[in-house]
């Protein structure tokens, strides 16, 4: 066994872990960061070949049929007075699902975390988004506010040179961005039309894609291949915007490929060490400080794993709240084919979005969501795709293509999984090729979250028709195909730890010395806003506070 000891031990590389340990190493702190997987560089990506739509992401965690952490149990059953709501051909038959299909969770393993995949949104989330209890009735309070959070959000987005508007119609007044926003694309001007029409904003997407030269890097090259890795470096991913900084310090060490598989403790809940395999050899990193932020699945995997006889039930869970609380992302889409050519594969891949819809109005039972445009996200991006997906043989099949290519664009949603204690996560008796048990998904749509959807749905369509295509093919619903990227809750935050796991700070109740930085401690989801920004903003705030308490 090899030891190494530090001030600080990160566990993840992230969007959490990778700011918490550049801040650390900043202020002086000697910090090991211990990530899961390997170093990427841009030419490792698959976008650097001509076939790059038929090669998966290297820092793929898995695949629709297998994930490497989750045991696949059959999905919950659907609610027949919502079946209608479920994915479906709007030329065919009605939905007939009775239950959810297999649960995927899109995210990476790499230095940089799901930052590596992740399309750039960078969304402060909006005041009323921290209040949804006490303003709508809906969910749970955080245990702060906006304007909490409000410098660490200035600061992440300096660090990434994030590009946009400031002159945002429904978000707080603010100062400018790093870069000027970048120009709508051709096929969210062709969405912009039926927005206007219905009086609706469609409004420049802010974006960690820098509009002009960032820390020596390149601009967006509007290639809108983010999700399988910038080819260019241009994306502001935490190991290219983030990790330069902390190293520069010399107070920052980076592991790679370190399977961290325990934290070991004494009976008062001190963590000690923390336990990882790299190169089929166990090591152990000892700290003062451990900040876990190994997300939503893995973080509450590992704190129920880590038993003694003074925590039979893992850290953090004396009241049997690890791993409840589960969010998933409540995503619906709808496809269409425009009469001319839109070009949807060129811009950034979501480059406009529209909050009109982002706070709930009197009488709504639910939460506010956010829609948007994208010529990425269904099953239309390049030309493999299209010719995968475009029906026909030989000229037939030709001229088709020379129809419709280009003409394939997504029009989505995305709203709030309300925070239910019943939707969790277990361990299983499964276990990984490390010898980890994995983890049961157990997971369901309520009444708020069908109701939410039931508003998006009926939203897209309304803007579909106004946009006039020349088809509207076909409604995507993570209802009955959970399509996962923004996980949230499991290690859920706040004052009280009969009902919470950490507090304010991420500070894992009844374990002084191990904090959280990642989504697992959200309260809620922003009501339709990407996450990443706040999973930024969050581990600088608890990197300050650990920052003073080791002084």
């Amino acid at each position: 066994m090899t030891n190494i000891e530090a001030d600080v031990v990160v566990i993840g590389s992230g969007a959490g872990g990778g700011f918490a340990a550049t801040a650390l190493a900043e202020a002086g702190w000697r910090v090991v960061l211990l990530e899961r997987g390997p170093w990427f560089q841009p030419k490792d990506f698959p976008t650097r070949h001509a076939d790059w739509e038929r090669r998966p992401a290297p820092f793929a965690a898995g695949n629709p049929a297998m994930d490497p952490s989750i045991t696949w149990t059959p999905g919950a059953p659907i609610d027949p007075a919502y079946r209608h709501l479920c994915s479906r051909a709007l030329d065919g038959p009605p939905p007939a699902n009775e239950r959810r299909g297999r649960f995927r969770y899109e995210r990476a393993f790499g230095v940089g975390g799901t930052t590596l995949q992740y399309q750039g949104e960078a969304h402060r989330f909006s005041p009323h988004a921290f209040q949804p209890q006490t303003l709508f009735d809906l969910g749970r309070d955080w245990p702060f506010g906006y304007e909490d959070l409000e410098p660490y959000y200035e600061t992440a987005e300096a660090w990434l040179g994030v590009a946009g508007d400031p002159d945002h119609p429904f978000k707080p007044k603010r100062g400018p961005f790093f870069g000027p926003a970048h120009p709508l694309s051709t096929k969210s001007q062709w969405a912009q039309r039926g927005a206007r029409k219905l009086h609706w904003t469609l409004f420049p997407n802010a974006l960690a894609l820098p509009s002009k030269s960032h820390q020596g890097r390149m601009p967006c090259r509007y290639a809108g291949v983010c999700a399988k890795g910038c080819p260019f470096g241009a994306k502001s991913s935490v190991d290219l915007a983030v990790l330069p900084r902390g190293l520069s310090t010399g107070k920052l060490s980076v592991i790679d490929q370190a399977r961290v598989t325990r934290l070991n403790h004494g009976a008062d809940g001190q963590v000690d060490s923390a336990t990882y395999l790299k190169d089929g050899r166990v090591h152990e990193a000892r700290a003062t400080v451990f900040i876990l932020a190994a997300g939503a699945l893995e973080s509450p995997r590992l704190l129920l794993g880590s038993t003694s006889a003074a925590f039979p039930m893992g850290l953090g869970n004396h009241h049997d709240q690890v791993g409840r609380h589960l969010m998933e992302t409540i995503l619906t889409a709808v496809t269409v084919e425009t009469e001319e050519p839109v070009a949807g594969w060129k811009g950034p891949p979501i480059d406009a979005r529209l909050w009109d819809f982002s706070r709930p109005g009197p009488g709504d039972r639910h939460g506010g969501f956010v829609l948007g445009v994208s010529g990425v996200m269904g099953r239309f991006h390049g030309p493999q795709s299209y010719t995968a997906n475009i029906p026909g043989f030989g000229r037939a099949h030709k001229q088709e293509m020379r129809r419709r290519f280009g003409h394939m664009i997504t029009l989505f949603g995305v709203s709030d999984h309300q925070p239910h204690p019943d939707n969790r996560l277990t361990l299983s008796e499964q276990r990984d090729d490390a010898g980890q048990p994995k983890v049961v998904i157990h997971s369901n749509y309520h009444r708020a979250d069908l109701e939410g959807l039931a508003a998006m749905q009926e939203r897209l369509l309304q803007w579909a028709h106004a946009c006039r295509p020349r088809r509207i093919a076909d409604v995507f619903s993570s209802y009955s195909h959970p399509s996962v990227t923004h996980l949230a809750g499991t290690c859920i935050m706040g004052a009280d730890p009969e009902s919470s796991v950490t507090d304010h700070l991420g500070r894992v109740h009844g374990t002084p010395n191990l904090y959280i930085a990642d989504a697992s401690v959200f309260p809620g989801q922003g009501m339709g806003d990407s996450p990443s920004l706040t999973i930024h903003a969050l581990a600088l705030r608890t990197a300050i506070h650990v920052d003073k308490s080791l002084k």
